[in-house]
């Protein structure tokens, strides 16, 4: 199984400019442009006290086109909207490169999408779960 939790605060520039908020409106136009390119993942982008935001979760069978396009637009996020940051929380019981027992964590900063060990849910074995001792 695949958990994906994950949430992006939407900044034009990690300077501190007063006319960001001024481009702040082209920038969301351009995300929501960029979400609708997208064939899966059809996240909302939302606007709470002035600031604008993505919040999603995830769960699939295995790791599929939706969670790639989260991916996609994450990294696309970073790249357009540099201020940007924010964390993926994955869980992939299934994952082939050693981590099946671990949460991945991703975080945007500063444009740059980068793996962070997890030292809160993993390993999930036993820190969530029990060992299964039927297997």
């Amino acid at each position: 199984m695949v958990e994906l939790h994950g949430w992006v605060t939407i900044r034009e520039t990690y300077n501190a400019f007063f006319e960001e908020e001024k481009k702040v409106d082209l920038l969301v136009a351009r995300i929501k442009e960029e979400i609708n390119r997208l064939s899966w993942f059809k996240p909302e982008i939302k606007a709470q006290n002035g600031e604008w935001f993505l919040e999603f979760t995830l769960f699939s069978n295995r790791i599929n086109p939706q969670i790639i396009e989260v991916f996609e637009l994450y990294t696309w996020i970073g790249k357009e909207a540099s201020g940007s940051y924010g964390l993926i929380y994955l869980y992939n019981d299934e994952d082939k490169n050693g981590k099946e027992n671990q949460f991945q964590v991703f975080s945007l900063v500063r444009g740059v999408v980068r793996e962070n060990k997890d030292s809160f849910l993993s390993p999930v074995i036993p820190t969530i779960e029990d060992k299964d001792e039927l297997c």
